[in-house]
């Protein structure tokens, strides 16, 4: 398994396979008031509080603002991190993107730190994509390639209505990330009146479920997963004599055999069904004859 970078969302890397796989873009997906900017301030938080560098790129607030959002939350020793060094905010004002010159790539480059590993955060990027044309809007690739290459990136998308084409035009990041998480809220006060769902996580099993969070002051986003809904993504070795069995089974295939097995064993340590994964096994077994 690739190495995981944890996320500093309570709840949020038992249903994700242990974090975001390093050197991965992730996107955080939803409307006004959901909570995208503190999923970026926990995530944040918890690389800097154990010695990691993180490039903040805000489009809608500034340093004082960040400090000040941070504080109301309990989230108060960004300020440490900031005059320590290891924490740089980057306030980019939505009208300049009007212009040619602003560009994401230079800007990444420039603060990229000697650090194998960066963690960075762009909050959000909507505004970015709602100045490009179709043509410049693959340069998005470019940026998303960029930022893998320095760290492990989280950015937040505003969900736009379906009726605003510009806007619909600027989802395209979607397309391109490597994980999508949608937030929602309802506003009716329930106990999923906010919800989380795992849209996509790619090279990865992740919970496929409605998970309701809280924002909850000191904390942040708090997800409200069961037992049931972790175990559901969580690996079983209930069944690892059958796997064996398979795997023994398959190498005496000529040609395809090792490679056979290979793929067993990877279902084997990717298994997490209650169920027995002999009629799977029998099926491949008389398929790859």
């Amino acid at each position: 398994m690739s190495k995981r970078v944890k996320s500093g969302i309570y709840g949020l890397d038992e249903l994700i396979g242990g974090g975001f796989r390093k050197n991965t873009v992730n996107i955080v997906h939803g409307g006004i008031g959901v909570g995208k900017t503190t999923f970026c301030f926990q995530y944040a938080l918890f690389g800097l509080n154990r010695g990691e560098k993180v490039v903040f790129i805000s489009f809608e607030m500034t340093k004082e603002q960040i400090i000040r959002d941070c504080n109301e939350l309990g989230l108060s020793e960004i300020e440490e991190h900031i005059e320590s060094g290891n924490l740089k905010i980057i306030h980019i004002y939505g009208e300049d993107l009007a212009f040619p010159t602003i560009s994401l790539v230079d800007i990444l480059k420039e603060n990229k730190t000697d650090t194998d590993h960066i963690r960075f955060i762009i909050d959000p990027l909507t505004h970015y994509s709602m100045f490009l044309d179709d043509e410049k809007r693959k340069s998005l690739s470019t940026i998303f390639q960029s930022l893998r290459d320095y760290g492990t990136s989280v950015i937040t998308l505003e969900k736009s209505h379906p009726n605003d084409a510009i806007n619909n035009g600027s989802l395209m990041p979607l397309y391109l990330g490597d994980t999508v998480i949608h937030l929602d809220n309802l506003g009716f006060g329930e106990l999923f009146n906010r919800t989380l769902r795992v849209a996509k996580h790619r090279g990865s099993k992740h919970g496929e479920g409605l998970y309701p969070y809280n924002i909850e002051s000191g904390l942040g986003i708090v997800i409200l997963a069961s037992e049931h809904d972790i175990n559901k993504v969580t690996t079983t070795k209930e069944f690892d004599e059958q796997f064996i069995a398979a795997i023994k089974q398959v190498s005496n295939i000529d040609i395809v055999g090792e490679k056979l097995a290979k793929r067993i064993e990877h279902l084997r340590n990717d298994w997490n069904h209650s169920e027995s994964p002999e009629y799977i096994l029998d099926l491949v077994t008389k398929n790859e004859k």
